[in-house]
C-alpha cells in the first residue's frame, strides 16, 4: 500500500523529500556521467532492485531466477545481508545464522546453497572482486537490492514495482516511499510488476505499461508477476498437514504483511496476525510466547521467518509445537519472460 499521510504532513514532509531527491539525483548524475568510478565485472551480473523501500517480492524473484539459469550457467548470489549484526564479506555456510548473514540469504542458503554458493557483503564491489577470486568457476552473479548501488554496473538490470504500490504513484522519502526520483527507472533494462491478481485484465496491465514507459527507455519490456503459495510445510516432520478453514494464527517479520494475511484469509481461518517488523530478530521470549500459542491453534509463517524461528524452536526443546512455514513460488502471465532472461544472458555472458 501507499503511504498514507495527512494533506498537513504532506505539506510539511514536501521540502524534506525534495531535498532528498536532489541529493539522490546529484549522485546519479556523478555516476552517470562517469565522474564517480564504476566496476563492470567480466561475470555476468543480474540486478535484482526496486525504487521503493522495502516489500517487491525480490527474494522469490531471485529464487525463480536461480532455478530458471542454473541448468545451463553457474550461479552465485550476492546480497547486502540487511538485518545481519557482522559486516564485511562472508559466505553463508551450513552453520550461520540470520543474525550473521542476515534472514534473505540464509534462506537463499537453505533453497538452493549447495548448488549455488551465497555471499553477503555490504560493499558489492569488494563482494564480486571476492566472487572472482574464490570461486573462478561462476559463470552469473545474481544481486539483491543493487538498483541504488551505482559502484557496480550490472549487465541487466531488473526493476521491481508493487502492483499495490507502483512506482509512478509514489514520492520520494519521506513523503512517501521512494528511494529517489522516478526518473531513475531509466536504469532498468525490465520492469517487474510484481504481485499482481491472477485475473489481471488485459486493460489495466496496457494501463500500467503506459504510465511506467513515461519513466524508462521507450524499449523497456514491461512483465507481470504473481505469488503462488504452495502447500504449508510443517517445521517439525512429525506434524499433521493442515486442512482447508482450520483456525490458524499468522505470523510474519517482513515488509508487506497484508497480502501474506489476505492469501492466508482465503484458505484457513485466520483468528489473530502479529505482523512484527521487516527482518524482525526472534528471541526465546518470543518464541515461548508463540509456542503457547501454537497449543491453541497452529501457527503459520512465512519462509523468511522460518528460518529464524525453527533453530529457536529446535534449541529450546519445542518440536511438538504447531509451526507451519507457507513457500511461495513467482509466476509470470506469459512465458515471454523466461525467454527474454535467456536470450538476453545467452548474448553476453562468459561461458
Amino acid at each position: 500500500m501507499l503511504r498514507k499521510l495527512s494533506n498537513v504532513l504532506r505539506w510539511i514532509l514536501w521540502p524534506i523529500s525534495v531535498l532528498y531527491g536532489i541529493v539522490t539525483y546529484i549522485r546519479n548524475y556523478l555516476y552517470n556521467n562517469e565522474l564517480k568510478k564504476i566496476y563492470l565485472s567480466e561475470l555476468y551480473t543480474i540486478n535484482i532492485g526496486n525504487l521503493t523501500v522495502g516489500g517487491t517480492g525480490k527474494t522469490p524473484h531471485i529464487e525463480y531466477l536461480q532455478q530458471l539459469l542454473s541448468h545451463n550457467w553457474k550461479i552465485s548470489v550476492l546480497s547486502r545481508g540487511y538485518g545481519r549484526k557482522t559486516t564485511g564479506y562472508r559466505e553463508v555456510r551450513d552453520q550461520s545464522t540470520a543474525l550473521e548473514v542476515g534472514d534473505e540469504p540464509l534462506q537463499f542458503y537453505h533453497k538452493f546453497g549447495h548448488q549455488t554458493p551465497v555471499f553477503v557483503c555490504e560493499k558489492r564491489v569488494e563482494g564480486i572482486l571476492r566472487i572472482e577470486k574464490e570461486k573462478p568457476n561462476t559463470q552469473i552473479i545474481l544481486l539483491d537490492d543493487a538498483f541504488q548501488h551505482r559502484a557496480i554496473r550490472p549487465h541487466l538490470n531488473l526493476l521491481l514495482t508493487d502492483y499495490r504500490r507502483l512506482f509512478y504513484q509514489d514520492y520520494v522519502l519521506p513523503m512517501g516511499l521512494l528511494r529517489e526520483f522516478r526518473l531513475g527507472a531509466k536504469r532498468a533494462n525490465a520492469v517487474i510488476v510484481t504481485k499482481c491478481p491472477q485475473q489481471l485484465s488485459e486493460t489495466d496491465k496496457n494501463e500500467i505499461v503506459r504510465q511506467i514507459q513515461k519513466f524508462t527507455l521507450p524499449s523497456t519490456p514491461v512483465f507481470f508477476s504473481t505469488f503462488r503459495y504452495g502447500t504449508p510445510v510443517p517445521y517439525f516432520n512429525h506434524l499433521p498437514l493442515l486442512i482447508d478453514n482450520q483456525p490458524i494464527s499468522l505470523i510474519s517479520g517482513i515488509a508487506q504483511p497484508l497480502l501474506f494475511e489476505e492469501a492466508a484469509s482465503a484458505i484457513y481461518k485466520v483468528i489473530g496476525h502479529n505482523a512484527l517488523g521487516d527482518h524482525h530478530n526472534y528471541s526465546e521470549e518470543d518464541v515461548w510466547t508463540f509456542a503457547k500459542m501454537a497449543q491453541k491453534s497452529p501457527i503459520l509463517t512465512t519462509e523468511k521467518d522460518w528460518v529464524k524461528l525453527f533453530p529457536l524452536l529446535e534449541k529450546m526443546g519445542l518440536q511438538e509445537a504447531q509451526f507451519y512455514y507457507w513457500p511461495i513460488q513467482v509466476g509470470f502471465d506469459s512465458p515471454t519472460f523466461d525467454q527474454y532472461i535467456l536470450n538476453e544472458v545467452a548474448k553476453q555472458s562468459r561461458v
